[in-house]
This record gives C-alpha cells, sequence and structure tokens, in this order.
C-alpha cells in the first residue's frame, strides 16, 4: 500500500476554494478571555462552563487564551495546569503518554483509555484507539475534560473519561488569525486562521505547519493540519455542521535509551532506530457533521463522521495499515420540569464500524532500512453498539441528583489472509457491559461539594488483542469519588478524590511459558488518587471584580496510586506491587503577574519529587526532577499578542517519560526517554 498524499492536496485545494456568573458556574483554573458568540451546534465557553458545573465530579473548560501564552505545540503544553491530566511528551513530539486516573498507563503512543473528541464527534477510531498528531491546539477555542467516569452523558465509560476540542466558528472568531512560534532545535509553528459569517451561514478554517528537529537525534518531525468547519443556520432552532480536516504527519523516532546513556548524553538516538530509520508517518481525511434541533425543552443532536487513515510505520518491522471508520450518533435532551422542580434527561445511541488492512513486512536485510518481503497481513473488523442515559433532578435546598448508566456491545474479529496462523491470530470477540452512574451535587453560594458512584468498561483495541499472552476480556471497574469547587475572594480551586476498583486491566505482563511480555488481563487492580487545581491572586483581588495588576498563583497537583491487588502467574505473585508506568506525583505550577493591558511576566516549574516504576515487579525506577522555566508576553483580543518563553533553565536531564515492562530484574533498562533541554521559544500572532 502506499500513502494517499493526494487527499490532502485535495483538502487543500477545496479549502481553497472556500477561502475568501452563573454563581454555580466555577471555573477555578481557566484565564477567561471575552464571551464569544455561540451557535446551535458550538455552544460558547461559557454556556460550556455552565454544563460542566452540572457535572458531580472532576471536569475543566482549558480555554486557548490559557496555553497560548507561551509556546503551543506538545500535550503537555496544553494541559500543563490541568489537574488529574498526565501528558508527557515522548521526545518533545505530539506523541505521548496521555493518561487521566490511570487510564492507558502502558501507552506512550496511539493512545487509550480516553474518548478523544472534536465538537462532540469521537476522533477515536472503532477499536478505540487515537494519535495525538490528529489533535491540534491552535485550532480550539477552548476544551472540554470530563475526568473518570464523568463523560457517561458524553457517550464515554472508559477510565480515562473524555476529551473534546471546540472548534472556533465564523461566528466566534470572525477575521483574520496568524500565529508564528518559532524557537530550539529548529523549532517552528505557523498557524493561518479565518472566518467570516454571513446570514445564515458561517465558514472557518485553520491551518497549521509544524517542524521541528528535535533536541534529540532522529526525532525530526513534521505535520500538516488543515481544519474546517461550515455552518447553515436553516432556521431559528435548526443548525448543521460540517466539518473537513486532513492531515499528514511525518515522525523520525528516536527511541529509548538506559539511565546511563541518557546522562551521558540526553541527545543521541537509540543506534537500531537510526539503522532502521524507524519513523511513524500517516495520513487522514475526516468528513463529518453535526446537526441540533432545538424544539420547546427539547434538544436533538445528529453526529456522523467518516476518517480514512493510511498508516506507514517501521519499527521492528514494517507495519502498514489502511483504515476507513463510520460513526453514527444520536442524543436527545429534556429539561422539562418534573413533579414541580428542575429536572435534565439526556439520552443518546452511538454506532460505529470500523475495518483496517493491518499488514507487516520485514526488513529487505538485518541492516537495512528497506521494507522487504510481506510477513503477514489481516482483515481487522471493529463495531460497537452504544447507548446511554443520564437524568438530573432537584431536590430542593441547592441538591440534585444524577442517575444514569450505558451499556455497550462491542465486536473485534481479526482474520489472516496472508502469513503463520496461530491460536491468537484469527479470533470473533463479543463484548456486553453496562455501566452505571450515581450522583449527588450540593451547590451553594460560589461553592460547590459532589459526590459518585460509577463504572468503566473497555474492550481491548486491536493493539491489545494479537498478542501471544492474548488478552480476550474487557477491563471493567467501579470508581468512587467525591469533591469540591469553588472560589472564595481571591482563591479559586477544585479538587477530586477517587478510588477505582478494576478487573482485567489489560497490562503488559510476563508469559511464563513464552516468556515474552505481551498486553494481558490482571485480575484485580486499583487506582486511586487526588487532582487539585488551585489559582490565588496574592494581591489579595476578588475574582469578581477587574483589577489592574494581579499576581496569580496557578498549579495543578495530580496523585495517583495504582497497584495490583490480585494476580498471580506461575513465576511470579504481583499482589501490592505498583503498576508501572506514573510516578506518584505530578506538580505543575506559574507564578505571572498580570495587567490590564494584557501583559504577562513570571516563572513556570514542573515537579516530579518521586521517580515511577518502570517495571511492574518494581525493581527499575526512573529518577525525580523539577524544572523551571520563565515567560513574558502579551494578549489581546485585537492586534498584537506576543510571548517569550525559556524552559529548563538549569539544563536539567531527565527522563520525560519511560516504556512499560514486566520485569527489569533490578538492571539499567533501554526504558528511558529523555526530555527537552535548556530551550527558548518566541511567538507572535495577529487578531485583525
Amino acid at each position: 500500500m502506499t500513502r494517499k498524499s493526494h487527499l490532502l492536496t485535495l483538502a487543500c485545494l477545496i479549502n481553497a476554494l472556500n477561502a475568501e456568573d452563573h454563581s454555580q458556574n466555577l471555573a477555578p483554573i481557566v484565564v477567561q478571555g471575552k464571551k464569544e458568540p455561540a451557535t446551535l451546534t458550538v455552544p460558547s465557553a461559557a454556556a460550556s462552563r455552565d454544563e460542566l458545573a452540572k457535572t458531580p465530579g472532576g471536569t475543566e473548560v482549558v480555554e486557548a487564551e490559557r496555553y497560548l501564552t507561551g509556546r503551543s505545540s506538545t500535550l503537555a503544553d496544553t494541559f500543563f495546569l490541568s489537574p488529574g491530566v498526565v501528558a508527557q511528551p515522548r521526545f518533545g513530539s505530539d506523541e505521548a503518554r496521555l493518561s487521566i486516573r490511570g487510564s492507558g498507563l502502558q501507552r506512550t503512543f496511539h493512545g487509550r483509555g480516553v474518548r478523544v473528541l472534536q465538537d462532540g464527534i469521537a476522533i477515536n477510531l472503532a477499536d478505540g484507539g487515537f494519535d495525538m498528531q490528529s489533535l491540534e491546539p491552535t485550532a480550539a477555542e477552548y476544551i472540554n475534560v470530563w475526568r473518570g467516569g464523568n463523560a457517561l452523558a458524553y457517550g464515554s465509560s472508559t477510565l480515562g473519561g473524555a476529551i473534546d476540542y471546540i472548534s472556533y466558528t465564523g461566528e466566534s472568531a470572525p477575521g483574520i488569525q496568524a500565529r508564528a512560534e518559532i524557537g530550539s532545535w529548529d523549532y517552528q509553528r505557523f498557524t493561518l486562521a479565518g472566518g467570516f459569517g454571513e446570514g445564515s451561514r458561517d465558514l472557518f478554517s485553520t491551518f497549521t505547519y509544524q517542524a521541528q528537529d528535535g533536541f534529540r537525534d532522529h526525532a525530526e518531525q513534521e505535520n500538516f493540519r488543515l481544519f474546517n468547519n461550515f455552518g447553515w443556520q436553516i432556521s431559528d432552532h435548526l443548525e448543521t455542521r460540517f466539518y473537513l480536516s486532513a492531515i499528514q504527519s511525518n515522525s523520525a523516532l528516536p527511541g529509548s535509551l538506559t539511565r546511563a546513556q541518557m546522562h551521558d548524553d540526553p541527545r543521541q538516538a537509540n543506534p537500531s532506530n537510526i539503522l532502521r530509520d524507524q519513523r511513524r508517518d500517516y495520513e487522514l481525511l475526516r468528513i463529518a457533521n453535526k446537526t441540533t434541533l432545538r424544539s420547546g425543552a427539547n434538544t436533538f443532536e445528529m453526529t456522523s463522521a467518516f476518517t480514512y487513515k493510511d498508516l506507514d510505520h517501521p519499527i521492528f518491522q514494517v507495519i502498514d495499515q489502511l483504515s476507513n471508520d463510520y460513526m453514527w450518533g444520536f442524543n436527545v435532551t429534556n429539561e422539562s420540569e418534573l413533579f414541580g422542580r428542575e429536572n435534565r434527561l439526556k439520552a443518546g445511541l452511538l454506532l460505529s464500524y470500523g475495518e483496517t488492512n493491518a499488514a507487516q513486512f520485514l526488513y529487505s536485510s538485518p541492516s537495512s532500512s528497506q521494507r522487504g518481503a510481506m510477513l503477514q497481513d489481516d482483515r481487522q473488523d471493529a463495531s460497537n453498539i452504544e447507548v446511554y442515559v443520564e437524568d438530573q433532578y432537584e431536590l430542593g435546598k441547592g441538591f440534585v441528583t444524577i442517575l444514569g448508566a450505558s451499556a455497550a456491545r462491542n465486536h473485534r474479529e481479526n482474520k489472516r489472509v496472508f502469513g503463520t496462523v496461530n491460536p491468537s491470530t484469527n479470533y470473533a470477540l463479543e463484548y456486553d457491559q453496562i455501566a452505571p452512574k450515581a450522583g449527588l451535587r450540593w451547590d451553594r453560594q460560589n461553592v460547590q461539594f459532589f459526590a459518585n458512584v460509577s463504572g468503566s468498561y473497555e474492550p481491548p483495541s486491536f493493539s491489545e488483542a494479537i498478542t501471544s499472552n492474548v488478552a480476550r476480556d474487557a477491563q471493567t471497574g467501579m470508581t468512587a469519588e467525591i469533591g469540591t469547587r469553588g472560589r472564595k475572594g481571591s482563591v479559586r480551586w477544585d479538587l477530586a478524590l477517587y478510588h477505582s476498583q478494576i478487573n482485567d486491566e489489560l497490562l503488559a505482563i510476563l508469559d511464563p511459558i513464552t516468556n515474552l511480555s505481551t498486553t494481558t488481563n490482571a485480575e484485580e487492580t486499583s487506582h486511586a488518587g487526588a487532582e487539585l487545581g488551585a489559582e490565588i491572586d496574592l494581591l489579595g483581588n476578588d475574582w469578581n471584580t477587574e483589577s489592574e495588576n494581579r499576581l496569580v498563583l496557578h498549579g495543578a497537583w495530580t496523585y495517583g496510586r495504582f497497584q495490583f491487588e490480585k494476580h498471580q502467574t506461575a513465576a511470579y505473585d504481583y499482589a501490592g506491587n505498583t503498576i508501572a508506568g506514573l510516578p506518584p506525583h505530578l506538580v505543575r505550577a506559574e507564578l505571572l503577574w498580570k495587567n490590564a493591558a494584557g501583559y504577562y511576566a513570571g516563572p513556570t516549574c514542573e515537579w516530579v519529587p518521586q521517580g515511577g516504576f518502570i517495571d511492574h515487579r518494581n525493581t527499575l525506577k526512573s529518577d525525580p526532577y523539577h524544572l523551571i522555566g520563565f515567560k513574558v508576553g502579551r494578549r489581546v483580543e485585537d492586534g498584537m499578542s506576543w510571548f517569550v518563553e525559556a524552559r529548563n533553565l538549569d539544563d536539567e536531564v531527565f527522563a520525560a517519560t519511560t516504556g512499560v515492562i514486566d520485569n527489569a530484574g533490578g538492571a539499567d533498562a533501554a526504558q528511558f526517554l529523555p526530555g527537552d533541554g535548556l530551550g527558548v521559544f518566541a511567538g507572535v500572532d495577529f487578531k485583525w
């Protein structure tokens, strides 16, 4: 198979032809920009804050104005101040370990365990996986985050919850926008966007080019991303919006190092990655639609999407995949009173289907990076039927109860059409599961307390199911959560505490029979943690009043304890061990002086006080680290904004993230992915 580069050209051509206080709405860690008008299909950030504040659990609205104050490239940049969202880049690139409450712990690429959406339409492929390279922070006006089981009313029952990138529209961002970022290691990112609305129609388009040599050798990256949306308000109560996205992503992979190699030279690449020219390149075309109808107390939404993806991925072998995925969804929200009190009922149906032609090739010789003979070729089919319902009912005196459930039937089928067939290659699996939810919210003046119990459910993706260890069961769990959010005077906060009991967690564990470490179902595990976001004006200014100057300490602390409760093989008993993958604590913060004219300046920091285990037998850990940075700039609504940012001022050598293995035997292992050294970045953007 060859990559279909003409699809990107076609999409660019199409783009060129089209160019011409609510008191309970608490957003403790969001820098609020101006309130933009909304359309029926795309709510404003203020409306989303009101909506997420109704959820009795950990949620957040991340406005783009927060992360546009500095370099806006990786997921770590986007979610730097988001409690509970662990986003650690592999080598300063788009690929990262993206985990919420311990979801997808062993993935540092092609994510799992979180439903990722664009304007309420899932980006995940039908088997549950998603690509970080499909996300573009500068194309989003804001991002909604539901942590854990709090995304049930949005069609997600995964352990990690959901993240929804909400697009600009021609109504919310009319005019032209241009942004340029440059920096160390030949980093460059250029975005050109424009929108307009005329009568009942509006159009918005964003094109982004990003490239870098990278801090490490063999870490070059070049991406082209095009996002378009066109809205047509057919009547006062009916609107439809079409989306066209085209992405071309080319990434070299520098690979993992041992701790000794990392401290000797953190910029080096693993020699085998250079020998094979290991890469992850793909092209993606996505067409989607969202239609909204409001009729009295009812709101109806229908969504649909088609995604084409062509992956060329030379690693230990050459992986070549061509996939087509289809999605259709329908939901209704009714806000009629029930027994004289406010009530909101939301129900929905999601259907998705994906087919993948997954081939693997040998290299032409032991020292070659060229594709050789085909080793195997599989046909993979995934289909899902998901239904969900949630009801919120006002009890009085500020109390609101929430009851809901999601149910799913999933099909996963793999058929080998060329190559060696063994018991783990040909299968057809069916999964059925119900995930319940019950919650309680208590709203007071500027303060909210909440609690909930929710189920989670996740069948294995094809990456997990085709293993020598045969991960065949779905991962299920129950999570209990309590928390509070609010503001008082100069302080705003968001705190959630949770505990999850999980069965059949998908983890890489050594099979004593095959002696291979591949994904299997761990019998019983637990995830527990705390997520705290806080924003304090050290000058004592009240958040309800305008202030000429503020000195704001803004921080996010994420704590997680993930461990085996019960799992034993013929060779080892894992009970009591820590699940590898993440350090227990992650603290990120900034102290910024801000004034009414838009200027800001101050230090930033990232602190990992304890290293995380790299292996499930707990014999090897990463090292603790702390990073100090500084940024200065100005953000304005119209005209020119700018920033200068320095990172890792101490030039500390550290592992941004690590691989996950079963047993390192206490020895140094090539599982460390060095983070970037001292770097300086600058950017400017214009709006007119």
